[in-house]
């Protein structure tokens, strides 16, 4: 089987460019053939005429690449946003696929974008998934979601990211220092938009430290909100408890894993799988985070998490201060989520892949047949 795949650019930042090269390595292994080309862009910040000519060479490349060789599935690593669906439209309405089939892989969806009355959209989401012979979500939600808007049943397949463990992330280090070893480490990581719920987080550590809990609150990361965040520090004076280390590399993030108390993670973006969740999962660290998308999928209260809701500092408060006066529960949770984890290797979840993408090229032989 051949395969075409439309990856993130080198040097993007997400869940994408995490999770796909273990996949892609993965697909190799097993012995299908496998070609990359890029897709989806590292520097997102650029003008209109910018994106329209990406667009176009992209769709250009992806046609000579169709017409010279052929493939039987063409896989695209994307989302499903305003932006994201123009691209998507232009490029699989335009797309010469020589009996290709098209799978879309959504690395999250914007469910108020279904919901919206406006013609042109809903047009642009019949075009393009009427085009595609597959959607790949990844949580049970986002399904919902598609159905109740008449996207065919047998157009989507639930499916999961590839979630490397990283050895160091079981392993304490030194870069804790002593005087700290027995503070507990808050740990909020991600890219710093308001729908994650940093600001939450230290709104709750206010209340923490008026209710004289001890900790530390470590934040990785960067973003648009990464200015009112610092603000709420200084607002509330956090200064001393709190920590912006920046964007950091997968590798240096297990660290921080390793040396962590909970993850703290009261998101409501819009994202479908949350490499966030899982790479604290196989790090084996206790996770307070919100019930949406696929957190609410695989994990399970008490024994992965405790749930929180977004935008209630005070309750997530009560959760921390529950959690890390339960050292009974948070040992539990760390052996349940090094074990949960383990659903999501590179071998488990590339094979679920390849039986998808058996279904789509068997459905386009019976439609010739």
């Amino acid at each position: 089987m051949r395969i075409l795949i439309g990856m993130p650019e080198q040097g993007s930042r997400g869940g994408s460019p995490a999770c796909e090269p273990p996949f892609v390595s993965e697909l190799r292994r097993l012995g299908l053939d496998v070609e990359e080309h890029v897709y989806t862009y590292a520097d997102t910040k650029v003008s209109l005429a910018t994106r329209v000519i990406r667009v176009l060479k992209t769709l250009h490349q992806l046609n000579k690449k169709l017409r010279s060789a052929k493939f039987d599935v063409l896989h695209l690593n994307t989302s499903f946003d305003s932006k994201a669906l123009l691209r998507d439209f232009i490029t699989v309405s335009l797309l010469r696929r020589n009996g290709t089939r098209i799978f879309l892989k959504l690395h999250g969806s914007d469910a108020k974008l279904l919901e919206k009355r406006n013609q042109f959209f809903m047009f642009l989401c019949r075009r393009l998934f009427s085009h595609a012979e597959g959607i790949g979500v990844l949580s049970s939600e986002e399904r919902a979601n598609f159905l109740r808007v008449g996207v065919l049943d047998r157009k989507l397949f639930l499916v999961s990211n590839v979630v490397s463990g990283n050895p160091l992330a079981h392993q304490r280090t030194k870069s804790v220092p002593d005087s700290e070893a027995q503070i507990p480490h808050l740990l909020f990581t991600g890219r710093f938009i308001p729908e994650k719920g940093l600001v939450d987080v230290i709104q709750a550590c206010a209340l923490l430290r008026r209710r004289g809990q001890k900790f530390i609150l470590v934040c990785l990361g960067d973003g648009p909100a990464r200015l009112d965040a610092e603000r709420e520090v200084a607002r509330l004076g956090l200064r001393e408890h709190v920590r912006f280390l920046g964007h950091i590399s997968e590798e240096d993030a297990s660290v921080f894993y390793a040396n962590g108390t909970v993850l703290v993670f009261p998101t409501y973006h819009c994202e479908g799988f949350p490499m966030t969740l899982f790479n604290a999962a196989a790090a084996g660290l206790p996770i307070i985070t919100t019930r949406i998308r696929a957190a609410a999928d695989y994990l399970q209260e008490p024994d992965n998490c405790l749930w929180a809701m977004p935008r209630r500092p005070t309750m997530l408060a009560d959760k921390i201060i529950d959690l890390l006066g339960n050292t009974e529960m948070r040992l539990t949770m760390s052996r349940n989520n090094a074990q949960l984890a383990a659903r999501f290797s590179r071998e488990r979840v590339t094979q679920k892949y390849v039986e998808v993408y058996q279904a789509l090229v068997e459905q386009g032989q019976n439609r010739t047949s």
